[in-house]
């Protein structure tokens, strides 16, 4: 897996924002590591009121970027110079189509189907075979492709129907050809990947069920596709029967298994960096594309490359996951949030990125997951790269010593982190005073050794990492700690009622009395 990602984003540091809130923190932190003043919204704000958004009950998605003298809002990676109606219309795929019709865009023909006979005469009209696809479905969803013969469209139109009630079924012809999703900034297509369905490769040895896991255990080191991993379901056993193949079959060193037909990331679907590699004409395709609506500065063009008619557009789409094009599967990973960044700031553009600093998302939003706040300001930038001093603390630290380390650096206004590094943990602090906090961490550690001094990825306070485990290793401790504590409080209250009893004190008991007990 040939890959190479922009170095100023490293995998443990975007590894927060795993699944729908990647995008928008690659943006967030674009522009506050230029020295834009980044907030995070509640829901609840109305700020957000006349912008089109949608899953917000968990904070992150809603957040805004100032320079002192105009603010962007953005929703994930949408920015706000997006109009409503091109939102809306990019989500219905019949009504896209008809403006890129109308703008002189190529596009599949097709049309909405409502009943049988409708569905025969455009059968007719088009010629096979066919895509049958819910108008206003997302995500590779409510969509069957390939389809050879009248009953074959019926039978789907009806499955469709079933499925997702109430919703529009568009017929087109099917149009051969890879998929690719480009995505546009203003006059530039600055990212493109292929979307291949996903597959696995055989090695003479392993079963297709095998190869699906050795494949999973790969997306998983990518920040993107570690939340869409492969998954068996019907869809999938029935696409290996196609081929004559089970979960349980072995394929031949080299040969290519196809598990779906859908090229969606967020089926399985693997994304290849093609930037430098497509045609101009289809750049060009999905500039024009972005034109042909209302308001439309940047966002996503889904295009088939046809060998007979050259690039025909499927989609766009205002909310992309850009995510995708800066974590390719293999190929080099695109700074889509730079561009995005230039768009709305131009004024930053010369302004040095101060690439060694991230904030922790989940700390940003703390006080809007607890509903104490509405907004909250993520701390200022540090511009200049600090020198800090590096430990390998040997011995374990139990969550309330980690506490008192993060306190602790707090309290020395440090920046910094602690990190898990089996069997120990790695300390890293920047500050006048970070030789006390290491000096504090080793006597908890009991054992250890201070390693370099140097510049490291700092954030502006200091925050303490840790693994899936550790936190349901903490969880349980901080259970039993409470069980015991409860415990203990009960069996006092027990023996101070007994005390009082007998003493025949209703009140408080008698000071030497509680000294004796003490």
């Amino acid at each position: 897996m040939n890959r190479s990602w922009p170095p100023h984003l490293p995998e443990d540091i975007v590894r927060q924002a795993e699944g729908p809130l990647l995008c928008g923190y690659l943006i967030a932190l674009e522009g506050w590591r230029r020295g834009l003043d980044l907030h995070f919204h509640s829901n609840k704000s109305s700020l957000f009121e006349d912008i089109p958004v949608w899953y917000t009950h968990r904070p992150g998605r809603l957040f805004t970027l100032s320079d002192g003298d105009h603010s962007v809002r953005f929703f994930r990676s949408r920015g706000e110079g997006t109009a409503p109606e091109t939102v809306k219309s990019g989500a219905d795929k019949a009504v896209s189509k008809t403006f890129l019709d109308e703008a002189g865009v190529p596009v599949p023909r097709g049309a909405l189907i409502h009943g049988k006979e409708e569905l025969e005469k455009e059968a007719a009209r088009l010629s096979g075979p066919f895509v049958l696809k819910v108008s206003k479905g997302s995500f590779g969803k409510g969509v069957i492709t390939n389809l050879q013969t009248t009953p074959d469209l019926w039978k789907a139109f009806e499955e469709l129907k079933q499925e997702h009630p109430g919703e529009e079924i568009l017929l087109e012809e099917h149009v051969e050809g890879p998929e690719y999703r480009l995505y546009v900034v203003g006059k530039n297509t600055v990212g493109a990947v292929r979307r291949d369905p996903a597959s696995v490769t055989g090695d003479g040895k392993s079963t297709v069920r095998a190869l699906i896991e050795q494949k999973n255990r790969q997306r998983k080191k990518n920040p993107r596709l570690a939340t869409a991993l492969i998954t068996v379901d019907r869809a999938l056993e029935t696409e290996l029967q196609h081929q004559g193949l089970t979960l349980d079959s072995s394929p031949p060193e080299g040969k290519l298994v196809p598990l779906r037909k859908q090229s969606n990331v967020s089926l399985g679907g693997d994304p290849v960096d093609v930037l430098d590699d497509i045609p101009e004409q289809m750049k060009a395709t999905a500039v024009r594309t972005l034109k042909a609506f209302p308001d439309f500065p940047h966002g996503g063009v889904d295009i088939i490359h046809s060998p007979d008619r050259g690039p025909v557009v499927l989609e766009v789409n205002p909310t992309a996951q850009i995510a995708l094009m800066v974590f390719p599967m293999s190929g080099t990973g695109r700074d889509i949030p730079k561009a995005i960044i230039d768009y709305y700031f131009p004024e930053t553009i010369g302004k040095k990125r101060a690439s060694h600093a991230y904030f922790s998302l989940a700390g940003s939003l703390m006080a809007l997951e607890t509903g104490a706040a509405m907004r909250s300001r993520v701390p200022d930038c540090p511009a200049e790269t600090p020198h800090g001093i590096h430990w390998i603390l040997e011995g374990d630290l139990t969550v309330t010593e980690r506490e008192d380390i993060r306190t602790k650096a707090m309290e020395l206004h440090l920046m910094g982190w602690l990190k898990q590094k089996a069997p120990g943990w790695h300390l890293y602090a920047a500050g006048e005073k970070a030789g006390e906090l290491g000096g504090m961490a080793l006597k908890a550690a009991g054992s250890g050794a201070q390693l370099s001094t140097g510049p490291a990825f700092v954030t502006p306070s200091f925050t303490v990492f840790e693994s899936r485990e550790e936190i349901r290793r903490d969880s349980r401790e901080l259970r039993t700690l409470i069980e015991k504590t409860a415990k203990k409080r009960r069996r006092t209250e027990k023996v101070l009622t007994a005390l009082k009893s007998s003493a025949g004190l209703p009140g408080r008991l008698p000071l030497q009395l509680m000294k004796r007990r003490s």
